[in-house]
This record gives C-alpha cells, structure tokens and sequence, in this order.
C-alpha cells in the first residue's frame, strides 16, 4: 500500500522528470539526454538523482521549474468535473461562500463546522468540496438571505 508520503514523492519525481524531458529529450537510464540531465540536474540540487533528492530540495527545484515554465501550475480548484459530470464551483464562488461564513460570524470561513452543516442541508452533499457549481450558487443565495434575515433583526432590535 501507497502511504502519503510516498505518493508525494513519486508526484515529485514525476514533475522533475516531465521538466527534463522538456530540456533534455530521454532522461530514462541509458538515454541520449542522461547524461545532460545529471549534470544539470547536479548544477541545481548537488545531486546526480532526483531520487536523493530530499523532499524540502524536491519542493525547491520544483517551484524553480515552475518559474522557469517547465512545468505547468497547479490547477486551481473550481477546474475539472465532480462525479456526476457538472462543473465544479469557482474561484468567485469559493471566495464568496467564505466571506459570507465569515459575515455570519463563522471565523473558520470555509473550515467551518456551521458552513458544512449548512452546505449539507441546502446542498445535499457530505462535504462542501465535492458541489457543483448550481450548488455552489444555491449555497450563496441561502447564505446571503440568511446575513439579510440577521442584519434585519439586529436592525429592528430596540
């Protein structure tokens, strides 16, 4: 079985190599851009092999090769599908569910135990990560009438 940190490890490795590829063409064992590879590879780190890499040096070189645009950024979250094929919510609908939890009071924003609670009942899904983005906007319509419903009160109290 895969543990967590060996699964990062090989995502790690797996970046660097893309990377190398990109510079040197085959960087497999025996390849024509090998030798390059190591040596380049050495220039950077002062190791041969990306896998005596540490995972500190690992997190280094990879945020170098992404400055250099060797390798693309990470997706941001609202990009891709849930399981049932919708899209998934936005940036601007991340941003907005938070702000809004954190207007009702909840300062965990999006880590909230009352958002998740809320996201449940209005979404009906477990967790607010996996909605979509009509569910992401039925989440901030029901926030937003329930901030209104609260300013209300406070308004009318004595």
């Amino acid at each position: 079985m895969a543990t967590k940190s060996n699964t990062r490890r090989n995502s790690d490795l797996a970046m660097i190599h893309i990377a190398a590829k990109t510079l040197f063409g085959d960087v497999s064992k025996g390849g024509a851009g090998r030798e390059d590879y190591e040596d380049w590879l050495e220039l950077k780190t002062g190791k041969r092999s990306s896998g005596k890499l540490t995972m500190s040096e690992r997190i280094e070189l990879i945020k170098a090769l992404r400055k250099d645009g060797l390798i693309p950024d990470r997706k941001r979250s609202g990009i891709g599908q849930t399981i049932r094929g919708e899209e998934r919510p936005t940036p601007a609908q991340w941003n907005k569910i938070g702000g809004l939890a954190r207007s009702m009071g909840w300062e965990c924003g999006l880590e909230d135990h009352r958002l998740h609670s809320f996201v449940e009942r209005t979404a009906k899904v477990s967790n607010a990560r996996f909605m979509s983005r009509s569910q992401a906007s039925k989440v901030i319509t029901g926030l937003e009438q329930w901030v209104c419903q609260r300013m209300e009160a406070v308004d009318a109290m004595p």
